[in-house]
């Protein structure tokens, strides 16, 4: 059995509001992260200190932090207290884009104590699989007043996965941008935003230029890039754009589009 949490009891201070319940196009941030997870787990769970503010979340498993300082380690250690089995996939609430996939790679490639996610230079403790068992040394740690993630772990040890493993899975390594500022608001929106097509037929600038201009002819396109060697056309939206207006627009002058990349 997969058991994941998802870690939703910060106060989003440089977010400026609150994270778990920020719409983004039209659906919660938490909501983006319960869609993806819930292929892969088979226990689903939030732990936070606020229950009240997710009580529209149906059938969601709640578990209060145990602890009522503030600190991601207080949610992985409640966590890793109600565990079921031996080890627990834990994430941050504040990972919209975060992909199936790159989810269920990291809970069948778990290495004892902790696996945590390496991503270009930068550490993701609260995207990894913990063993059960470091919930002990996790306790003693907090009793002594510590609270650094990274020392923990460092403490412990972990082992890492990094992008070279996972870039077949997610090419743009969107599973990794934490919605921290509303600037990496503005990055998950033009992730969201973005569409590569397969279009055959074109064959130099002057066809680029046609499929451009087509494109830019829809309402919400924002950005197009051309790629002539590949093949392929990157939209960029500002609103939803259905695939077929993208593939009706581009077929309407010869070229004919074979699919989404």
């Amino acid at each position: 059995m997969n058991e994941c949490f998802i870690l939703a009891g910060g106060q989003s201070r440089r977010f400026g509001e609150d994270k778990v319940l920020f719409q983004i196009k039209g659906k919660r941030c938490i909501e983006y992260v319960l869609d993806a997870l819930a292929p892969v787990c088979d226990r689903l769970a939030v732990v936070g200190k606020d229950s009240n503010k997710l009580f529209s979340l149906r059938d969601i498993e709640f578990i209060y932090d145990l602890i009522p300082q503030q600190g991601a380690l207080v949610g992985i250690y409640t966590a890793l207290k109600n565990t079921k089995t031996d080890r627990a996939l834990i994430v941050s609430v504040d990972m919209p884009l975060i992909k199936s996939s790159v989810a269920k790679y990291i809970i069948d490639h778990f290495k004892e104590p902790i696996t945590i996610y390496c991503i270009r230079d930068k550490i993701y403790p609260l995207f990894g699989v913990y063993k059960n068992t470091v919930y002990e040394e996790l306790e003693s740690y907090l009793r002594n007043g510590k609270k650094k993630v990274m020392e923990f772990l460092e403490r412990v040890g972990y082992h890492c996965i990094r992008e070279d493993e996972i870039l077949k899975l997610d090419p743009d390594l969107s599973s990794f941008v934490n919605m921290n500022t509303k600037k990496d608001l503005e990055i998950i929106l033009k992730l969201m935003g973005r569409t590569k097509l397969k279009v055959s037929g074109m064959t130099c600038e002057h066809c680029a230029n046609t499929v451009k201009k087509a494109l830019f002819a829809l309402e919400g396109v924002s950005e197009v890039n051309v790629d002539l060697q590949k093949g392929e056309v990157e939209v960029v939206t500002q609103k939803d754009v259905p695939f077929e207006s993208f593939k009706s627009a581009i077929e309407e002058w010869g070229y004919k589009v074979l699919g989404e990349v």
